[in-house]
């Protein structure tokens, strides 16, 4: 039996190059470094929307290209209007994203996969309840507080195309 302890070394590198903005976060950056961020963000929801899925269901590539091509727009417009705020609002968009899968789901029936018009469906669904959020958010009145984080949140969802 071999009792020598293994010479391991620390990591030097990450494994995962991520660079955290240092800037402060109303500063939108360039367009391409927004850009790099919204690839980055989406990534994030389709795990969060994998997991709620799970096993139950593929989900079809066109129904993966709307959800990309849909939400891709809107947070590119958050993130003109807000700048990347990614790290404070993390925690509730990837659990709508996450609700998005749950709903499609359900719209998705017996039929075996995830198809374009189930995550239509789920898609508008997540849209009214973030607006609705958001609503609720803004009657709180303060506008450094947790209604604050809320209220811009809920722009993720926004019903309009960028502008």
């Amino acid at each position: 039996m071999n009792t020598d302890v293994p010479n391991r070394q620390p990591i030097e590198t990450p494994v995962v190059d991520v660079k955290i903005p240092t800037r402060d976060s109303r500063d939108t950056g360039t367009q391409a470094e927004r850009e790099q961020a919204v690839e980055g963000i989406l990534d994030d929801c389709f795990f969060a929307l994998g997991q709620a899925i799970g096993m139950r269901m593929t989900v079809d590539y066109d129904a993966v290209m709307f959800i990309r091509d849909h939400f891709r727009v809107r947070f590119l417009a958050a993130m003109r209007a807000f700048g990347n705020r990614w790290s404070q609002d993390r925690q509730n968009v990837t659990g709508v994203a996450m609700m998005l899968g749950e709903r499609a789901v359900r719209y998705a029936g017996n039929r075996g996969s995830v198809d374009l018009d189930s995550v239509r469906q789920a898609a508008a669904d997540v849209q009214r309840y973030c607006k609705l959020h958001s609503r609720r958010a803004g009657r709180s009145g303060d506008p450094s507080g947790e209604g604050a984080q809320s209220r811009i949140a809920g722009y993720w969802c926004t019903d309009d195309d960028g502008g």
